[in-house]
């Protein structure tokens, strides 16, 4: 996810108040740009602040969200089995002692 300013610049914090009817609205006006009915979302209050929210296409992903993919699997994958390898160990080791 990408929050920038006009100027296309990131901002770090950003915090959005809405009422229960304007959740409402948010998420479906969300599903209308997720299923392709509309190109993007926008909200906006008379002279005030707008929110403008675009669907991001897979081309369009920074360089870590795409490395990301392939090591984030094969991290898990490592952590669960050493998990095993580990408990295994253990039980091994539990059941030396009682004999």
């Amino acid at each position: 996810m990408k929050i920038e300013d006009r100027t296309g610049e990131p901002l770090s914090v950003a915090t959005v108040t809405v009422g229960p009817e304007e959740i409402i609205d948010l998420l479906q006006g969300l599903a209308d740009v997720v299923e392709g009915k509309r190109p993007h979302l926008h909200f906006s209050q008379s002279g005030g602040p707008q929110l403008v929210v675009n669907l991001a296409h897979e081309g369009e992903l920074d360089a870590i969200e795409r490395q990301m993919d392939w090591w984030i699997g094969p991290l898990i994958l490592a952590v669960v089995v050493l998990s095993v390898l580990g408990a295994i160990t253990l039980l091994r080791w539990a059941a030396g002692l009682l004999s």
